[in-house]
């Protein structure tokens, strides 16, 4: 058991390091298994590990862990994914889906939920393997440092990545770093590429934001991801019937899934799914005209651009207003391609 008032080994966060990640490493770190760490720390009553820590990280997990390391508290939170509210969510939920965060589906101590993406890439270019806080992101599908797609399984066994249980049921000389998936022990490292295709110059815009450290000022603020969230919805809606799904993908020629097989909400879909949806939702961001084109040719009706759509920003409301004025001769023009 761990004593003193520093670790024997604590090791710093690394860049854009996930909390959990974080966690799992101090563990390797001091060559033992999480579950004494934690034990150790918080007792059987407060394990931490019945939840999603990085989107619900608790003040006193947070403190802990930080005394234990030496780290700053705020640096600690910034390892979360409460770190994001208020630019790519509004507001924090303790229940729910959250805008843009990937679920992992918490069930007791295991995960179902493909909501932990990574790029084997960088886990492989890594000195020391970790995993990052924007690979929780919903619209963070590819990877813009080596232009891959991003993965949300083992390839291997086709098991939902969940760090925590890698050491479960291994002796501690067996267990493998955070690399390895925690069913079958596969490098995800050996995980293979698959190129990013269709990337929007928007969807390349939006993760430079991010990993410029979501600079205020910028166009992707709450109001634009909010749409972009909502287009998305529309795009995967079997209220739609795919008929904007359709028409977008006709006019750009997007690969994409057959409607059946998304799901709703976005953070739901696979990752494949997910990259096609934002692809199609930035291409027609990129100039709010064809949103209005989409709606000549009857792809989308103004209901569903407005539906459900709680606090939408006043441009977007501008825009789906000007499709309630008469607008006969529109809708008999010829509707051109907008590529």
């Amino acid at each position: 058991m761990l004593s003193g008032t520093l670790w024997p080994a604590h090791p710093k966060l690394l860049p854009d390091e996930l909390l959990s990640s974080w966690i799992v490493r101090i563990a390797e770190t001091n060559g033992i298994r999480l579950y004494t760490l934690t034990l150790g720390l918080f007792g059987d009553r407060l394990t931490p590990w019945h939840r999603d820590i990085d989107r619900l990280a608790p003040k006193w997990l947070l403190k802990a862990i930080c005394a234990k390391t030496g780290t700053s508290y705020w640096d600690a939170y910034h390892a979360t994914l409460t770190g994001y509210r208020t630019h790519l969510y509004p507001r924090r939920q303790t229940s729910g889906q959250l805008r843009w965060i990937l679920p992992v589906s918490v069930f007791g101590l295991d995960r179902h939920g493909y909501g932990q993406q990574y790029c084997p890439l960088c886990l492989a270019e890594d000195d020391t393997p970790y995993f990052r806080r924007a690979w929780r992101v919903g619209f963070y599908t590819f990877c813009p440092v080596h232009v891959c797609m991003l993965s949300d399984a083992c390839t291997e066994c086709g098991a939902p990545v969940v760090l925590h249980r890698r050491d479960i049921g291994r002796e501690i000389c067996d267990s493998k770093d955070i690399g390895h998936c925690q069913r079958c022990g596969a490098d995800y490292r050996a995980t293979p590429i698959t190129a990013a295709i269709d990337i929007q110059p928007m969807h390349a815009e939006l993760l430079a934001w991010m990993s410029s450290g979501l600079l205020s000022g910028s166009r992707y603020d709450l109001g634009f991801l909010a749409v972009m969230h909502h287009l998305c919805k529309v795009l995967g809606s079997s209220a739609n019937r795919g008929s904007l799904l359709s028409w977008v993908t006709q006019q750009i020629g997007l690969t994409i899934a057959h409607p059946t097989s998304l799901r709703l909400p976005v953070e739901g879909c696979r990752v494949l799914d997910r990259h096609a949806l934002v692809s199609q939702s930035l291409w027609l961001l990129e100039d709010t005209k064809r949103i209005v084109a989409a709606w000549s040719a009857k792809a989308v009706r103004f209901n569903h651009l407005l539906k459900d759509f709680d606090e939408p920003p006043k441009w977007h409301v501008e825009t789906c207003l000007k499709l309630k004025r008469p607008m006969a001769s529109r809708r008999s023009a010829h509707v051109h391609s907008f590529v």
